[in-house]
C-alpha cells in the first residue's frame, strides 16, 4: 500500500491535492488487486529547422542534479522543508540527461550560428569555444501551484578559464492540474534558463 508524507490536506492548494491524492487512491485500490502501471514522461523537444555557418562552438557538460532529484519519481515540494517523490509518475529517462539534451536544443534554436554539442563530442576548429556547466538544485512542482527550476551555471572558455557564473531561479505558474501539465511547465521554465544562457553567450566580447 502506498503511503505519502504526513500533511494537512486542508491546507494544501487543490493543485497539490490533485497531484498527490490521485496516485494515493490508485495505490489503495491496488491493494485489492494488481498495482496500476506507472506513467512515464519526457520533456517536450523542438528540433532546429535551419542551419547557418558556425561562428562559435558550445560544449554543454552533463547537467548535475541535486540528490533528491536523482530518482525516477517526479518531485513535488509540499512546503518549505518536505518533498514528495511520485511513485506512479516517473521520468522516462534520466532527468540530468534530459535537461542536457533540452539545453542543447534550445541553445541551437536561440544561437543558430553556433555549433552546440555535448561535452566530449567533436567540435569545430578555428572558432571561439565556450563550455557550459550547470548544477540544478530544484526542478519540481511547488505547493503554491508553481513549477520551479533553480541552480547555478558557469561559462568557461576553451582553455577552461571561468568567464562568468551566476545563479538562476525560474518559476512558472501551472495552467492545469496533473503531472502532464507539471512536466510541460517545468520544460517551459528550463527554456527560460536556456534563454538566459543564450543571452549571456551573445554578449561575450569575442563573438
Amino acid at each position: 500500500m502506498i503511503t505519502t508524507p504526513r500533511t494537512r490536506p486542508a491546507l494544501l492548494p487543490g493543485l497539490v491535492l490533485s497531484l498527490l491524492l490521485g496516485p494515493l487512491l490508485l495505490g489503495l485500490s491496488g491493494c485489492a488487486g494488481s498495482d496500476p502501471a506507472p506513467s512515464s514522461y519526457l520533456l517536450p523537444s523542438t528540433a532546429p529547422t535551419k542551419q547557418y555557418p558556425h561562428t562559435l562552438a558550445i560544449s554543454v557538460a552533463p547537467v548535475g542534479i541535486a540528490g533528491h532529484l536523482d530518482s525516477e519519481g517526479i518531485v513535488m515540494q509540499l512546503n518549505d522543508i518536505e518533498v514528495y517523490q511520485a511513485r506512479q509518475h516517473l521520468w522516462a529517462e534520466d532527468l540530468g540527461k534530459q535537461l542536457q539534451q533540452q539545453l542543447q536544443q534550445r541553445l541551437t534554436l536561440s544561437l543558430p550560428r553556433s555549433q552546440v554539442v555535448g561535452k566530449g563530442q567533436p567540435m569545430l576548429g578555428g572558432v571561439p569555444v565556450r563550455d557550459i556547466r550547470i548544477q540544478v538544485s530544484r526542478f519540481q512542482g511547488h505547493h503554491d501551484g508553481m513549477a520551479l527550476a533553480e541552480g547555478q551555471w558557469q561559462l568557461l572558455d576553451g582553455s577552461g578559464r571561468l568567464l562568468k557564473q551566476a545563479g538562476f531561479r525560474v518559476e512558472q505558474p501551472l495552467t492545469d492540474d496533473g503531472y502532464p501539465a507539471l512536466v510541460r511547465t517545468l520544460a517551459a521554465a528550463w527554456e527560460q534558463v536556456a534563454d538566459q544562457l543564450a543571452a549571456e553567450l551573445s554578449l561575450q566580447p569575442s563573438l
